[in-house]
């Protein structure tokens, strides 16, 4: 007589039944596909011809974690188990079937084993078939090594590490004159900007919603702070918890114009204005798909405040498009390679880990600031001293200008040449009152002639003394270091000396060419 365990009989009566995942969406077990959240949805069609027994094991235990852990870490413990079972051809789960996995994958992939490892204890523990007691001694018996953390940052890779200050400013540079000219979306745009400001996950930032957004007023100041939705804690619920981060004003005008956008386009899926008390729970980046299903308010508020409140959120997925448009419609260049800058969202978070230790913080300030529980994360950013900042002085301006092209005008041999050239006033003096280009701009503009030469709407004059300029900012970074201000005063101006000496680089370029036309015109007159 074959005795049965209750656990497993239990088991196989939930794979029957309806599930509901921790984020609040029904799923039915024994179908392939389980839509857990608004962004993961894994499939259970397994490489192989797998033990019946074995998946029976497998759905159960992932049931357990799909109902308990997150949803990503749920796909996590799917991709890694196929892997698994495509590596080593295993219709189950063995000892000897580990042992050569471990081996096939080396030290540099062992930690899709280490993953795996406490999965496979844990489907143990639950008392499902599929896991032998051989096996877990085994796994108990090893230490796995993690994945390596952080070589990106303890390299400084200019494809994938932190951002440069030069190229964290040519970056916002563009995005600033990109969204003013609206060659991106004001929502990319607004992602793009709170990557850059708080340096969080894409999952947090597609959690907030309007209330998220906070002024504090008193009588010598405005402070302005933004409420996160904490993200890979375990056992939280979606926006269980938050940390609040202070944040500038600008930032908090771009989000609340955003949330605007978005409380607008739901009024128009509705039919009528927002109650104002969920107008504060509309999502800042909305899933605008979904939002196409909602009909009238009821349906709104169940959505935002019923058992599954993230469906009307965007998407992670709708959000790294969002990055990817920007990166293709991106002309910032990296003075350090000469080409566009590679926009990825993790590199934002390596950037302000790198700037905060740079800058002296401890690792419990840095932890707290990229919404890390425990400092094992921020390690790589305490432990690397080394400075990545690019020094620009006269010798190292000129040979990354080319590179970092931070001059955005348009250069004209002279006034004639020039929008607005016939206006006295579109002249543009240095501080010796020296004109050095023409300013095409029919608008105010309150900017002095230094911000000009990053400025698409600045015509340089080839003939015009850029060189006076260069002098002036080199002497005036000097003097700066000299009275022993920080280097983050040192180096304010380092982008934009990096755009005089492109300028000047352009005129020299421009000079030639015409004494070479020159020169051929006069041998063909001989």
């Amino acid at each position: 007589m074959i005795r049965v365990k209750p656990k497993q009989v239990d088991a196989e009566r939930k794979l029957k039944a309806q599930a509901v995942s921790k984020d609040g969406y029904p799923f039915t077990p024994a179908y392939d596909h389980w839509r857990l959240n608004k962004d993961v949805q894994i499939t259970l069609a397994l490489p192989g011809a797998i033990d019946a027994e074995t998946e029976a094991g497998l759905r159960a235990t992932l049931l357990r974690y799909a109902e308990e852990a997150s949803a990503r870490h749920t796909e996590n413990m799917v991709t890694r188990f196929k892997r698994y079972l495509r590596d080593t051809g295993a219709s189950q789960v063995t000892a000897t079937d580990l042992i050569n996995w471990r081996a096939r994958l080396g030290t540099e992939e062992q930690w899709h084993m280490g993953g795996l490892k406490g999965f496979l204890l844990a489907w143990h523990d639950y008392g499902f078939e599929g896991v032998s007691k051989e096996v877990v001694d085994l796994l108990q018996g090893w230490r796995i090594q993690g994945n390596e953390k952080g070589v990106a940052v303890a390299n400084g890779c200019p494809e994938s590490g932190p951002y440069t200050d030069l190229e964290m400013a040519a970056l916002l540079d563009w995005a600033n004159l990109a969204v003013a000219r609206k060659d991106i979306l004001f929502e990319h745009y607004a992602y793009l900007l709170t990557l850059a400001m708080t340096a969080r996950r894409a999952v947090q930032i597609a959690a907030l919603r309007g209330r998220d957004l906070d002024r504090e007023a008193d009588k010598r100041s405005l402070m302005f702070r933004l409420n996160i939705p904490r993200a890979k804690q375990r056992g939280l619920a979606f926006r269980g918890a938050f940390r609040s981060l202070a944040i500038i004003e600008d930032l908090y005008l771009v989000l609340l114009q955003q949330h605007r956008q978005s409380v607008a386009a739901v009024s128009e899926a509705i039919g009528r204005e927002v109650d104002p008390v969920l107008e504060r729970e509309v999502p800042i980046f909305l899933n605008r798909k979904r939002l196409e299903d909602v009909e009238n308010s009821d349906e709104l508020k169940d959505l935002l405040l019923g058992r599954t409140p993230d469906q009307l959120h965007a998407t992670t997925a709708e959000l790294g498009s969002a990055l990817r448009c920007c990166a293709r419609a991106s002309t910032a260049r990296s003075e350090r390679t000469g080409e566009f800058i590679h926009l990825s969202a993790t590199r934002f978070r390596h950037t302000r880990g790198t700037k905060l230790r740079r800058e002296g913080f401890s690792a419990f300030v840095i932890a707290e600031l990229l919404d890390h529980s425990d400092t094992q994360n921020v390690r790589v950013y305490t432990e690397n001293t080394a400075q990545e900042a690019v020094v620009i002085n006269e010798l190292v301006g000129a040979q990354l200008a080319p590179f970092a092209q931070a001059c955005l005008g348009k250069l004209v041999h002279s006034a004639r040449e020039a929008i607005r050239g016939d206006d006295p006033r579109s002249r543009v003096p240095n501080d010796r009152q020296h004109a050095v280009g023409t300013c095409g701009n029919y608008g105010f503009c309150a900017s002095g002639y230094r911000a000009c030469y990053t400025c698409y709407h600045f015509q340089p004059w080839v003939s015009g003394p850029h060189e006076e300029v260069l002098v002036d900012l080199y002497a005036e970074k000097e003097r700066a270091r000299e009275a022993g201000c920080a280097e983050v005063i040192v180096n304010a101006n380092d982008q934009l000396i990096l755009a005089v000496e492109h300028c000047v680089s352009m005129c020299k370029e421009a000079v030639d060419r015409m004494a070479g036309a020159t020169l051929l015109e006069s041998d063909a007159h001989e």
